[in-house]
């Protein structure tokens, strides 16, 4: 069968309009799982759905080199890094970013987070306002340099957090903000290349098993060490996804205004559904649209022809709110998640398929238990106000998030709570 087109002009304007929705809508009208856009010299080949990501990420059928655009890779991931990567190279990257996000790896950085959130706390208290979003990244961006093994200043950790968010900020735009993505990522860079290099050369002693400590160490399947402006950006490939993760916690506080049976819930301290919670979250917010990769042959799928060194790219906003997987999937309900075993290939929060061989997040318990933390310090310890009862978030803008950052006023301790 031939795979349904949708006009260059039409696509592009619809993805600008659309953003998030954007393939998931196209499917509907074409109904269909599988659409393709006609780009000069380049056919890209959209899809959604549990099987779609089946396809999506089997190794034998896809790889990640070429597929990832130049304005993504000198903003969100760098290049040569993990992301770019297939086979055996990919395996021996992936274990190293792995083996420091163990258990013990996870605690320690919560602690930290947790620290980092009480001693804001206090200059919270003597605002008018704060944004929420710049000061959570801020304190993961202090947390995790410091579980790191990385040297951050506390004169510096507002601009490192914002050039880390600036990075990912980047990925779905072009012009100004991608430039403003670049530049953070070029700074970045230096500062961390220069920390590999003073380790390597004895002038920097980070702690034993911090993550600056394994990727200075990380040696490629030819044996060599990572050079060290690409050990520089698979630091940043570490460091960056944790300061992210104030885009789910301020995703969170958004899914508790709207929906506050949850929060008081929570500040009754019955918490064993905050996971659930958490989850759906993941599912329900926009954080990734869609995932690129090439075929790296062709091949049939569902009776369309996939040609060798088609773009494709894969729905994750549309699949994590497909109505086949997720009832009432733009109903926000972390009930759906009690005793609803997730599959490899059906919630695409932070990507598919097994963590350790493939090409899923590494990341995920950290999501969890980082933004676990900071529910139980927002619901459990903390009081404040929202000035706006509903917050709007434009799906058209790549990556979305409440508008404004969330505005928090009126700050104070909660009474139910004493050290």
């Amino acid at each position: 069968m031939e795979i349904p087109q949708k006009n260059i002009f039409t696509g592009l304007l619809g993805l600008y309009r659309e953003g998030y929705e954007f393939i998931g809508q196209t499917c509907d009208e074409l109904k269909s799982d599988i659409f393709c856009i006609g780009l000069p010299g380049l056919t890209a080949i959209c899809l959604r759905g549990e099987e779609a990501a089946k396809m999506f990420y089997d190794p034998e059928k896809m790889q990640r080199k070429g597929a990832i655009p130049a304005p993504v890779l000198k903003t969100l991931t760098g290049e040569k890094a993990l992301h770019t990567t297939d086979g055996e190279l990919h395996r021996q990257r992936k274990a190293m970013f792995l083996s420091v996000m163990t258990d013990e790896h996870t605690s320690r950085l919560n602690g930290k987070f947790n620290s980092a959130l009480h001693h804001r706390f206090d200059q919270w208290q003597r605002e008018p306002s704060i944004r929420l979003f710049n000061e959570i990244a801020g304190a993961l961006c202090a947390a995790v340099c410091e579980w790191a093994g990385v040297s951050c200043p506390v004169k510096d950790e507002k601009a490192r957090a914002a050039d880390f968010t600036a990075m990912v900020d980047a990925f779905g735009s072009i012009g100004l903000r991608n430039w403003r993505g670049r530049c953070s990522r070029r700074r970045a860079q230096r500062w961390l290349q220069k920390m590999i290099s003073d380790e390597r050369n004895g002038r920097y002693l980070p702690e034993a098993g911090s993550a600056l400590w394994m990727v200075s160490r990380h040696r490629e399947p030819s044996g060599e060490l990572l050079p060290d402006r690409l050990a520089a950006v698979e630091l940043i490939n570490i460091l960056r996804p944790m300061v992210a993760i104030a885009w789910y916690i301020v995703f969170a506080v958004t899914a508790l205004h709207e929906n506050p049976y949850w929060r008081f819930k929570f500040a009754a301290d019955a918490d064993d559904d905050q996971v659930h919670f958490i989850d759906e979250v993941r599912r329900f917010y926009p954080f990734a649209p869609f995932m690129g990769a090439r075929a790296k042959l062709t091949f049939d799928w569902q009776g369309y022809r996939i040609p060798k060194g088609a773009l494709v790219l894969l729905d994750m906003y549309g699949t994590n709110h497909d109505p086949r997987l997720w009832d009432q999937p733009y109903r926000f309900n972390p009930g759906r998640f009690r005793g609803h075993s997730i599959r490899p290939f059906d919630f695409l929060a932070q990507g598919g398929g097994d963590v350790a061989t493939g090409h899923r997040c590494p990341g995920e318990k950290i999501t969890i238990a980082l933004t676990r933390t900071a529910l139980r310090f927002l619901t459990g310890e903390v009081r404040y106000s929202i000035p706006e009862p509903y917050l709007k978030i434009d799906l058209s803008r790549m990556p979305a998030m409440p508008e404004n950052g969330i505005e928090l006023s009126n700050i104070r301790r909660s009474f139910a709570y004493t050290y």
